[in-house]
């Protein structure tokens, strides 16, 4: 998605300006995870489970795990969505990654043993609202509220997407202007989405 904003996609207050202008919505709240969100978040919950289809060993990432499904945490996670070449040589896919591990994430926090037990709520929101940048307005049920969302999302209640492209110029991912019409105007009237991403 930043790459599809180019230099926008460096703050989020520009990157939210961006999207606004660029389709007409102006979203309600946002939420940045960069990758010291990843290590704090992924140790107060004690790990995320990931289920690997095949071996990693990413010399550049210093991610060298088997196949399986591995709980990981700190580090380890960090390295897991910084890798590039053990999936496939692409910022899509690797964003695709992210966007599985960002599930499971959320899969971790939003539980009702997290979000009913206050002696596990308020570190991991707490640690969230410390590492994670998000808009001045947002509390900590916001956040919690939040995560939930993003669970329901990948249980099916709404669909995950990178933007559809059509190409690249200049290094930079160039969005399909055809799918994004269509992807905007079924985002504004509430509609199912039939649009694919990349």
């Amino acid at each position: 998605f930043n790459k599809s904003l180019g230099q926008a996609g460096r703050t989020p207050s520009c990157t939210m300006r961006t999207v606004t202008e660029l389709t007409g919505i102006k979203p309600d709240n946002f939420m940045v995870a960069d990758f010291n969100a990843v290590k704090t978040l992924t140790s107060a919950v004690g790990g995320v489970e990931v289920c690997l289809g095949k071996d990693i060993d990413d010399p550049d990432s210093h991610l060298k795990l088997p196949k399986g499904k591995h709980v990981i945490e700190g580090e380890q996670a960090l390295a897991f969505v910084r890798t590039r070449h053990a999936f496939a040589a692409s910022d899509l896919q690797r964003t695709k990654n992210q966007q599985k591990f960002l599930a499971a994430l959320a899969h971790q926090v939003a539980t009702p043993s997290t979000i009913l037990n206050p002696f596990k709520l308020y570190p991991t929101m707490g640690a969230g609202l410390d590492s994670l940048i998000v808009d001045k307005d947002m509390s900590l049920w916001d956040l919690a509220y939040m995560f939930w969302a993003m669970k329901g999302v990948t249980g099916g209640d709404g669909k995950s997407m990178n933007m559809p492209i059509s190409g690249s110029s200049g290094g930079n991912l160039v969005w399909d202007e055809a799918k994004m019409k269509t992807l905007v105007n079924q985002l504004k009237n509430d509609e199912k989405i039939t649009v694919s991403g990349n």
